[in-house]
């Protein structure tokens, strides 16, 4: 009985114990890492200064076309896709 024992310990050590305990390293380095990574990204940009200078007619073809709005899902596809590559087991 106490070799039965001393398996299924075994087993629990190795396949959930360590599992649990590299997910959690992973999960917080990622929550510690984003937070710091985004302090470095610049402030502030001339963004919307730069749009501002667009005249009307093109601002008319942006919009029906929604181009701010593929801007941003795009970003947003980028930017995950990054960090996704930087998670060790899956990327």
């Amino acid at each position: 009985m106490p070799a039965f024992l001393m398996s299924i310990l075994g087993w629990i050590v190795r396949s959930i114990l360590v599992k649990f305990l590299i997910m959690f390293a992973l999960f917080f380095v990622m929550s510690e890492l984003i937070p710091v990574l985004a302090s470095m990204l610049p402030q502030s940009t001339n963004l919307k200064e730069l749009f501002n200078l667009l005249p009307d007619s093109v601002w008319f073809y942006l919009n029906y076309f929604k181009v701010p709005t593929g801007i941003t899902m795009v970003l947003a596809a980028l930017l995950t896709r990054f960090l996704i590559r930087r998670i060790p087991v899956i990327g």
